[in-house]
């Protein structure tokens, strides 16, 4: 608890300087993210160019305006011995990151000292990503942190958050095709080959013009002879889809990461 309330007075002094010098990200009343000159990039570790802050920057504002979710990248140089766990955590909170009630966002967060990156994702942008949409963007983007290519990873990561997001919101179209696909064709060779063993059974069958050879003789003794019309009716009623549809949920919180 005591070195939790000491990471709360870092983050919080780190807040201030941000606040103060470099107008920190701001929500509005209405959950709508404010316009003008909005920082989602926070390179206190000095890792990026200015060109490319400014390009990351308008790329993560994009993606946060379509899907209605604040992606930001911080980079500090230093934990100073504190939980960067802890860290990321208080720094969402205190930002005030996160669009509408559920606050959706998605926070990198990179250490220097330790070498050490955290990925944050918050109310919808949890649903759509969470556990394990973290490991695959952990993944994809590790490699380029150990190479020091800091600036292919972070747009990497915008990358993936605006997949994962889209995906969430509109549905994953091109796995949608390929599971279809791929369910078609097993279903396919499993017909085939089902067919193939029927038919292999029935080799010894071969058609008979009499019917009285399926008769055994002296087992059948016909006295009488009818024809009958058989019918039958079918009464068919749509079934009510009583399922009601499903309502919000809460906000719901996924940290991951690991060192580079």
């Amino acid at each position: 608890m005591k070195k939790r309330f000491f990471s709360l007075i870092l983050v919080l002094g780190l807040c201030l300087t941000v606040a103060v010098s470099m107008n920190v990200v701001k929500v509005s009343a209405s959950n709508s993210v404010e316009t003008g000159d909005q920082l989602m990039v926070l390179d206190e570790a000095g890792l990026l160019t200015e060109s490319e802050v400014n390009d990351l920057n308008t790329k993560l504002l994009n993606i946060g305006s379509t899907y209605h979710a604040q992606i930001a990248v911080i980079t500090l140089s230093s934990m100073e011995g504190y939980d960067i766990d802890d860290v990321v955590n208080v720094l969402y909170d205190e930002m005030n990151l996160g669009y509408g009630d559920t606050r959706a966002g998605v926070l990198l967060l990179i250490s220097m000292d330790p070498r050490e990156y955290r990925i944050l994702t918050n109310g919808m942008a949890d649903e759509a990503i969470g556990d394990s949409g973290i490991d695959t963007i952990s993944d994809y983007i590790v490699s380029d942190l150990s190479d020091g290519n800091y600036a292919a990873a972070f747009n990497g990561f915008a990358d993936q958050c605006e997949y994962y997001l889209n995906g969430h919101l509109n549905g994953f179209p091109f796995e949608a095709g390929t599971n279809l696909l791929i369910a078609l064709v097993i279903g396919i060779v499993v017909g085939v080959v089902v067919a193939l063993i029927l038919k292999g059974q029935l080799k010894s069958v071969r058609q008979k013009n009499d019917a009285n050879v399926y008769v055994k003789p002296g087992s059948m003794n016909l006295t009488v002879s009818n024809d009958f019309f058989l019918y039958r009716t079918v009464d068919r009623r749509k079934k009510e889809n009583n399922s009601g549809s499903s309502g919000s949920s809460g906000s719901s919180r996924s940290v991951g990461g690991g060192s580079f």
